[in-house]
C-alpha cells in the first residue's frame, strides 16, 4: 500500500515538474515572441526615405561588401527644419576589417550641387533634406553613399534618460545652456562622471568655449555615442529594450531594413573593432555670403587634403579596383 502510494506522490511530481518546465518553456517563447514583435515594430518605424533601389542595397550587405553609410545628428526644433550639426562618413570594409570615419566640420565651405554657389555644408539639411546632404557629401568626397542614419540630437535626452544616463571623461570644465536654452543651465566638471541625458546633450553640443573648437566638440560627441552604445547594450539595458526602442524610434531614421541590420551585426562585427578616425585639414576664414547679407565664420579645406581623403576613402571602399575590373571586362 505504501508502494503505491510512494508511486502516486512520485508521479505527481513528475506531472508537477512537467507542469513547470511548460509554463517555463511558454514564459521564455512569450518574452522572445514579445522582443522579436518589438523589434519588428522598432524597425518599421526608423525607416526613411531610400535613397537607391533595396534590391543594389542588399546585394552589398549580402555579399559583404565594402560600403558607405552617412551619419548625420540633426538640431531639429518644433516649426525648424533644422541644419545638420555633425557630419560624419563611415566606409567599412569587411575584407580588410575596418572602418573609416571623418567627421566633416558643420561649417565646411562647399559648393552646393547644380546650382555651384558657396555655403556651409550644415546647410543642405535645411535647403533639401537628408538627401541633399547625401548628394552634397557624394560630389563633395566623389564616392557614392549607400546608408544613411540620422537621428535628433533632441531625442538623445529621452534616450539617455531611459537608460539611466551616461559615463563621460571631459577634458575641460564649462557652463552651458539646456535645450531650452536657459542661460547657465549646465555645468560640465573636468573629470570623470555620470551625466543624463540634458547634460550630456549639452556636454555634446558646446563648442565655443573648448579651446579646440569643432574639433573638440567631435570628439565629445563621438565619446557620448560610444557610451550610450555601452549602456544599451549592456545586460541591464537588454530587459528595458521596449523603452529604449520606444525611446529611440520617433528620433531615428535611416534606409537600412531590420534584416539589413541584423546581417551587418554578424558579417561586419570584426570590421567595427577597427576604426581609424581621419581628419579634414584646413584653416578658418571668414566669408561674405549674399544670402546671409555678412560674413560668415567658415571651416576652408585644403585642397590637398580633400584630394587624399578622396583617394583613402575609394581605395578602401575598392572603387579602383572596381573600375579596373569594368575595364578589363570591356
Amino acid at each position: 500500500m505504501r508502494s503505491i502510494e510512494r508511486k502516486n506522490k512520485h508521479k505527481k511530481r513528475k506531472r508537477i515538474l512537467l507542469l513547470m518546465t511548460i509554463v517555463g518553456v511558454l514564459l521564455i517563447a512569450s518574452y522572445f515572441v514579445y522582443a522579436f514583435l518589438s523589434a519588428n515594430s522598432f524597425f518599421n518605424a526608423i525607416q526613411g526615405d531610400p535613397i537607391s533601389s533595396q534590391e543594389e542595397e542588399m546585394v552589398i550587405i549580402e555579399n559583404k561588401e565594402p560600403f558607405s553609410i552617412l551619419l548625420l545628428g540633426v538640431d531639429e526644433r518644433p516649426g525648424d527644419i533644422g541644419r545638420a550639426d555633425t557630419i560624419i562618413v563611415a566606409t567599412v570594409n569587411p575584407n580588410t576589417e575596418d572602418v573609416k570615419l571623418l567627421s566633416i566640420p558643420r561649417d565646411t565651405l562647399i559648393e552646393l550641387p547644380k546650382s555651384g554657389e558657396a555655403d556651409k555644408i550644415n546647410a543642405t539639411y535645411a535647403y533639401g533634406g537628408i538627401s541633399y546632404t547625401i548628394e552634397t557629401v557624394e560630389n563633395y568626397l566623389d564616392i557614392p553613399i549607400q546608408y544613411y542614419a540620422q537621428i535628433n540630437f533632441q531625442g538623445l535626452v529621452d534616450l539617455i534618460d531611459v537608460i539611466g544616463g551616461i559615463e563621460v571623461d571631459s577634458p575641460l570644465d564649462f557652463t552651458v545652456q539646456d535645450s531650452d536654452e536657459t542661460q547657465n543651465a549646465i555645468h560640465i566638471n573636468k573629470g570623470l562622471q555620470r551625466l543624463n541625458g540634458e547634460e550630456a546633450l549639452g556636454y555634446a553640443r558646446m563648442r565655443k568655449q573648448d579651446p579646440r573648437g569643432d574639433w573638440g566638440r567631435q570628439e565629445r560627441q563621438r565619446q557620448v555615442i560610444q557610451a550610450i552604445v555601452d549602456e544599451t547594450i549592456s545586460i541591464s539595458s537588454l530587459t528595458n529594450f521596449n523603452r529604449i526602442f520606444n525611446a529611440i524610434a520617433p528620433n531615428l531614421k535611416t534606409n537600412l531594413s531590420g534584416r539589413e541590420i541584423w546581417i551587418l551585426g554578424t558579417n561586419y562585427a570584426s570590421a567595427a573593432q577597427n576604426i581609424e578616425s581621419l581628419t579634414l585639414n584646413g584653416e578658418e576664414a571668414y566669408i561674405y555670403f549674399p544670402s546671409y547679407g555678412q560674413e560668415v565664420y567658415v571651416w576652408e579645406p585644403y585642397e590637398e587634403t580633400v584630394a587624399e581623403l578622396q583617394q583613402i576613402l575609394k581605395t578602401h571602399l575598392e572603387l579602383d579596383l572596381q573600375s579596373l575590373e569594368s575595364e578589363i571586362e570591356e
